[in-house]
């Protein structure tokens, strides 16, 4: 974490700490109940608006807004903290695009480095693919006809019991 996200958090916390102290002593300080008038609407003859009169507790309707102001805090707080890590996993996720999309084509490239290299090195033929997949061909190595053993060249090879 950064010195200034550091000094904003103890400002932040110490604020609230603040806030917190200051809401105990009014509340405690403050006991008594208030009258609150209200202006609902009516549904009767005697007009469009009625006013209706309640008592409360003054300690109860100040832990309702200081309960506001503390969730407000609490949200301000965090606000830069959740930005920046919005912000750095955007960056994570663009930067593994750009990994998925480099190897999407790899087989594209792979198959154009091997046709490079084997034109460097003069082979004659059709070069083999890295990401040509499994081959479906005979193993190579010699193949028995009847009771000899032919190698890939058509020389004959004698078998390892056989002496010539």
């Amino acid at each position: 974490m950064s010195l200034l996200g550091k000094v904003y958090l103890l400002l932040g916390l110490t604020l609230a700490v603040l806030g917190l102290v200051w809401a105990a002593m009014i509340l405690r300080d403050n006991a008594g109940w208030v009258p609150i008038s209200l202006w609902i609407p009516a549904w009767a003859e005697s007009g469009l608006w009625q006013e209706r009169h309640y008592e409360i507790s003054a300690g109860a309707l100040l832990a309702g807004w200081m309960t506001t102001f503390g969730l407000m805090t609490v949200y301000a707080i965090r606000a830069p903290f959740r930005i920046r890590a919005a912000a750095v996993a955007q960056r994570r996720l663009r930067a593994l695009e750009r990994e998925v999309l480099e190897l999407r084509t790899l087989p594209l490239r792979q198959a154009e480095e091997d046709d490079m290299l084997a034109a460097e090195a003069r082979l004659g033929g059709s070069p083999q693919r890295v990401m040509a997949g499994p081959r479906l061909g005979p193993e190579p190595g010699p193949r028995r006809f009847g009771s000899d053993l032919v190698s890939r060249t058509g020389e004959r090879v004698d078998s390892p019991g056989e002496v010539p």
